[in-house]
């Protein structure tokens, strides 16, 4: 290679990297825009946090061998500020810096990925950094001071700011090697490796110290490409090879992941549904270019060499608008105006557009809401559509569930178009960790004999009831209708307002239990009785939605313990309701209904006198035995019914009162 090529190289390198600091310069204050004002501080916090180990600051760690210190790491103005900010009370101890700055650099970089400085960033965003440094040069011991480290600061953030920081520490090698640990929690494992990063070099912000090389390379870079630019780096040289690290070059993403990525999003749709609907999308729209096309990373890395531009004329792109333009232009060509309408809308909802809110006199556009607005104008949407996508808190109980539904077809569908398109053998997924994820959709989507499904929501907390009314009708065959409604009304004129119906179901028993698992209600929640409810009482019911959401809480499926959905299930709580439905005057145990959780996460709820004399085996097979209880409603043979139920069971249970 000649001098003058040399040179060329260095020249392109150079220029690729300039723009990328700008592009990367821009993301940071886009992502300190649209930080609530009294969160800004964090932003630089958080650095500053990794780079000392001082014990009047949080992450402190007493051990001399954790590792901290983030290359390239400088202490500016803003940070002083940001500092004081945070610890008022710790000024003299950033005043003299010196005598607690660190000597060691440990870590490489401090990454940030995600929607944090894109459209997508919201007031409840998360933070997830990626901690990349050189595993080989610590022991396990100082790497597990290092994650105690991250895991207080994390602890710190939630406690004093209300904010979700997670932090995962990444050794280099293993991620240039696509190796990512196994699929549980936020980790996806073997899952999608290399989708995970695709989707890291999609998403980043470097926030301190070393950016990945990959950013210098063209957007078609192979292999052995893109280590021959990489040995082109000196020590001191013009880019200097100490200002980057390797975590490996993205050149395509092996369809044999497409079907583990695929079941990965399916499981993070119980958790965070909109994100997931566009990142299935994308997993499809992918698999249907897999011959030509190219990761999305690569795609924006173009742009962003190019100096390309995003919708709404922001002058540099925007990851989660690359995203969306693919994604519609894709569901536009195929037809299907269903999902496009869909996806526009799931969008919409998870930017938290509020486009309907006018701008105050002088108060600028931010870029956000530049692009949004492009946007919703090339769409033709009107204000009063704009206003009902920006207050979902005023929309029907059945408006809710009806998106949460078409959220989840959407999501099912493309889970089946892109398994259909698979054959088995050309999935690489660790065997384990598909029995984790397998296990989890099943507990989520699967159907059973007897288990209370679980609410396909694409709301949280919009979903619960301050208070709720219950209503029985008799059918003419002596079947009973038990309906939920969410609001009081009964101070309604007897007019029940069929749009904030949640469910039904055939006894109150099931109808309670669904709405405490599916997070509807709670013990704070006032439950309301209409006036034809038979035996069963308003005091009951409140009784029954008390106990259920201290023994039978809401299960979050995705933190359901590795080591659990990898062992046989077995039962982890039992409760039986004894004459719940029956005349309270009777003296004798004449009806048992019971419920049952497993450590799968499933619930189940069975009737008849034989169901604890069937469960006997399962209920003795764990060790220790799972807690049993019994609830038998107030009234004045209680203590007598109580009495007879526990002389004919063989087994101990606590009476709940």
């Amino acid at each position: 290679m000649t001098a003058a090529q040399t040179l060329s190289i260095q020249q392109n390198l150079t220029i690729r990297l300039l723009r990328v600091l700008r592009y990367n310069k821009a993301r940071i204050e886009r992502a300190l825009t649209l930080l609530p004002k009294a969160h800004q501080p964090l932003f630089h916090a958080i650095p500053f946090l990794l780079h000392v180990n001082h014990p009047e600051l949080p992450g402190f760690v007493e051990d001399e061998h954790v590792p901290f210190g983030i290359n390239n790491y400088s202490f500016r103005q803003n940070i002083a500020e940001a500092l004081n900010a945070c610890f008022p009370d710790k000024t003299s101890l950033f005043s003299d810096i010196k005598s607690i700055w660190p000597r060691q650099r440990a870590i490489d970089a401090l990454v940030l990925m995600g929607s944090i400085g894109s459209i997508a960033q919201t007031d409840h965003s998360d933070f997830d950094y990626w901690v990349c440094l050189d595993g080989s040069k610590f022991s396990a011991g100082a790497l597990e001071s290092l994650q105690q480290k991250l895991n207080a600061i994390e602890h710190w953030a939630e406690a004093q700011w209300g904010i979700e920081v997670h932090f995962f520490l990444s050794e280099i090698e293993n991620v240039r090697n696509n190796k990512f640990g196994e699929a549980d929690g936020e980790s996806s494992g073997s899952a999608q490796a290399q989708f995970l990063k695709a989707e890291f070099y999609h998403t980043n912000i470097v926030v301190a110290g070393k950016a990945p090389f990959w950013w210098l390379t063209p957007e078609k870079t192979n292999d052995k490409q893109y280590t021959a630019l990489r040995d082109t780096l000196e020590e001191g040289g013009q880019p200097d090879l100490s200002w980057f690290m390797d975590l490996g070059n993205v050149e395509r993403v092996d369809e044999s992941e497409l079907f583990g990525a695929a079941i990965w999003q399916l499981s993070k749709a119980m958790d965070s549904p909109f994100k997931s609907l566009l990142k299935i999308a994308k997993l499809e729209v992918y698999l249907a270019n897999i011959v030509e096309g190219q990761p999305l990373c690569n795609v924006l890395k173009k742009h962003v060499h190019r100096g390309a531009q995003a919708p709404g004329q922001v002058a540099i792109i925007d990851p989660y608008s690359l995203l969306f333009d693919e994604l519609i232009t894709h569901y536009k060509r195929e037809g299907q105006a269903e999902d496009v309408l869909l996806l526009q809308q799931c969008l919409y909802l998870k930017c938290v557009g509020n486009l309907s809110r006018p701008l105050k006199q002088g108060e600028p556009a931010n870029f956000k809401r530049k692009i949004l607005f492009a946007y919703a104008k090339s769409w033709g949407w009107s204000r009063k559509q704009l206003y009902h996508l920006d207050h979902p808190s005023e929309w029907s109980f059945h408006e809710r569930v009806q998106l949460s539904r078409r959220i989840h077809r959407f999501l099912l569908r493309c889970y089946r178009r892109i398994s259909s398109q698979l054959r088995p053998d050309q999935q690489v997924m660790d065997a384990k960790d598909m029995t984790v994820l397998g296990r989890r959709l099943s507990t989520f989507y699967g159907k059973k004999e007897h288990k209370i499904e679980f609410l396909r929501r694409a709301f949280d907390e919009n979903l619960y009831c301050e208070s709720v009314t219950v209503s029985l009708k008799q059918l003419k065959n002596g079947d009973e209708v038990w309906t939920v409604y969410a609001g009081d009304q009964l101070s309604k004129s007897g007019i029940t307002n069929s749009a904030q119906k949640i469910t039904q179901a055939s006894n109150a028993v099931e109808l309670m239990l669904w709405c405490v698992c599916s997070r509807i209600i709670d013990a704070k929640t006032r439950v309301l009785l209409d006036y034809n409810s038979g035996e069963i009482s308003e005091l009951d019911l409140n009784d029954l939605v008390r106990h259920l959401s201290k023994y039978f809480p809401p299960v979050k499926v995705t933190a359901l313990p590795r080591n659990d959905l990898l062992a046989p299930s077995t039962i982890t709580a039992c409760m039986a309701l004894v004459n719940f439905p029956t005349n309270r005057q009777k003296s004798s145990v004449e009806h048992i209904c019971v419920i049952y959780t497993t450590s799968w996460g499933e619930t189940f709820l069975l009737h008849g006198r034989d169901v604890l004399d069937n469960l006997w085996l399962d209920l003795q097979q764990p060790s220790p035995p799972p807690p049993c209880y019994v609830f038998v409603p107030r009234g004045s043979q209680q203590a007598r019914i109580h009495g007879e139920f526990i002389d004919t069971t063989p087994m101990s249970f606590l009476l709940l009162h």
